[in-house]
């Protein structure tokens, strides 16, 4: 948003620019409540995902006003934001770097999502929204098959990376598995902690996109309706009982998905991908 009292200069409007790249930048929506700075953010955040250069250095000033076809303020204004984000740092003299990938989250034996944002440069910064226990409502006591009204313990939660929202998971199990839990559960590995003392058999993950509702526009710092990957999880033990549900909200121009699937041959047979050593989740 703009500072109050403050008013900027109308921007040229112009046809749409070709970047260094070879992509065609899409003019910028003039008729949008949405100030010009935080659309070229949007996009910005976009390009810093996918960076490849090795020496990580971003574009210039000059060239990002030619590429959107924008004043030099306006520039700025997008850049400094994504600086106090931490995706961007600035030397004076040195020009513009990229500090943070995207995040990679591989689904494999022994996965453990901790250490992969971790691997990856990028170490998780989970902050609590919510810790509590509580009667299920019907869709909590649907998504758990439970009935309704038996307590369960809700915990919800957004995760950064180098001070970047990137995700909100939410998560809900049966209250009486986890009777000495504190807020330090939502700060590591629900799942993990539950490993210690349920047999588990079997983990059932969906992936889709999705939009981005209210509540995602204001944590993970959105525009309304921007993209999303909504990741939905269920465990359950070895007797098929539901232990742990919910799902994780993407962000999904800094988060990618990769899985690793073993073949046969002949295409025939089961293969157990679960290792002996368990599962830990984020």
């Amino acid at each position: 948003m703009r500072a109050p009292g403050r008013k900027s200069a109308p921007e040229p409007i112009r046809a749409s620019v070709i970047s260094d790249h070879g992509r065609l930048n899409h003019p910028l929506d003039r008729s949008s409540p949405l100030p010009l700075y935080a659309q070229i953010k949007q996009r910005l955040i976009g390009m810093v995902a996918n960076w490849d250069r090795p020496d990580r250095r971003f574009y210039s000033d000059e060239e990002l006003c030619e590429q959107f076809l924008v004043s030099r303020d306006t520039v700025r204004q997008a850049l400094s934001e994504l600086v106090r984000e931490g995706l961007l740092t600035r030397s004076r003299g040195l020009g513009t770097f990229v500090s943070i990938r995207k995040v990679q989250e591989r689904f494999e034996p022994g996965m453990n999502f901790l250490q992969q944002w971790a691997a990856n440069g990028t170490p998780m910064q989970p902050k609590v929204l919510a810790f509590e226990r509580r009667p299920a409502d019907a869709a909590v006591a649907n998504l758990l098959e439970v009935p309704p009204g038996e307590m369960v313990l809700e915990i919800r939660r957004v995760r950064s990376a180098a001070g970047v929202p990137v995700a909100i998971d939410y998560r809900f199990l049966p209250a009486h598995l986890a009777p000495d839990w504190d807020e330090s559960a939502a700060l590591a590995s629900p799942l993990h902690l539950l490993w210690k003392h349920i047999r588990l058999r079997e983990g059932e993950f969906e992936i889709e996109a999705a939009s981005a509702t209210p509540e995602e526009v204001e944590y993970l710092h959105l525009s309304p309706g921007a993209p999303v990957l909504v990741r939905n999880l269920r465990y359950r033990d070895i007797d098929g009982r539901l232990v742990l549900a919910g799902r994780t909200i993407h962000r999904a121009d800094l988060v990618r998905y990769s899985l690793s699937v073993p073949l046969l041959a002949d295409g025939r047979g089961n293969i157990t991908l679960a290792p002996a050593g368990g599962v830990h989740d984020d």
